[in-house]
């Protein structure tokens, strides 16, 4: 690593969890890419939205949730977790927000992404900009280069996370 490359959290040892909604499986294979990329960083956990309620405690330095799009927004699991959260669940941490959704202008396909971003921000989380969007085909099956593309994205988050004051 070049000496004038940004160091996330300070090269302190960062807690991430990553809370999927996942039907097909390639909202998952985004989710363990995101996981194994950040590992170098300190721990790295996977959680299936099912069993999230407990899974963002305190003690979590950055946070992604992801969905596929399915009706131009997240799945109906998704929902309901995001409305089960308290404010202070989020407030003030840096999360990231990543769909998986056809190739179609956003216009036609939606984004799930941009909807988990959006209620986040109002329970008060550090948003970090921009979503990911993963791309898949009809199959469904994600699109050739889409896993490295997310792991490229999870450093990118984990930089601008960095920079944003973790609550103790």
């Amino acid at each position: 690593m070049a000496t004038s490359e940004f160091v996330p959290f300070g090269g302190q040892q960062v807690k991430t969890v990553i809370v999927v909604s996942s039907h097909k499986g390639n909202t998952r294979r985004i989710a363990d890419a995101i996981a194994e990329q950040l590992k170098s960083h300190g721990s790295s956990e996977v959680v299936p939205v099912e069993a999230a309620a407990s899974a963002v405690a305190r003690d979590v330095d950055l946070l992604f949730v992801g969905s596929p799009t399915e009706g131009h927004g997240m799945t109906p699991e998704m929902r309901a977790y995001l409305d089960s959260l308290s404010v202070g669940t989020v407030r003030d941490r840096p999360v990231a927000a990543f769909d998986t959704r056809l190739a179609w202008p956003r216009i036609l396909s939606g984004s799930a992404a941009d909807n988990i971003s959006s209620k986040l921000a109002r329970l008060g989380a550090q948003v970090i900009d921009p979503a990911g969007s993963f791309i898949v085909s009809a199959a469904p099956e994600l699109q050739p280069g889409e896993i490295e593309r997310a792991r490229e994205w999870a450093e990118s988050v984990a930089a601008q996370a960095g920079k944003v004051a973790v609550p103790a």
